[in-house]
């Protein structure tokens, strides 16, 4: 029997694109409080907030490191950090 891992967030947007301004309001796994999001925050620069680019290299670069601690075990010399 497989096990099935759900993941979920929920965001809310207001406004348009340019002016508008978002948050990320919960993460299913409660491991993230509210996150504001703004266009400015992808496009010039954060002041604070994040963007769907920065999660995304967050995941990415967890996954990473999470596959070459696994690599290097798997060939005998296990990471220490």
């Amino acid at each position: 029997m497989a096990i099935k891992a759900e993941r979920r967030a929920e965001v809310e947007w207001e406004g348009n694109l340019i002016q508008g301004h978002g948050k990320v309001v919960s993460v299913g796994s409660g491991a993230l409080g509210e996150l504001p999001i703004t266009w400015a925050a992808r496009t010039e620069r954060s002041d604070g907030k994040t963007s769907p680019e920065e999660l995304l290299e967050a995941a990415h670069a967890a996954c990473y490191a999470m596959a070459f601690s696994h690599a290097l075990a798997q060939a005998g010399t296990p990471a220490e950090r």
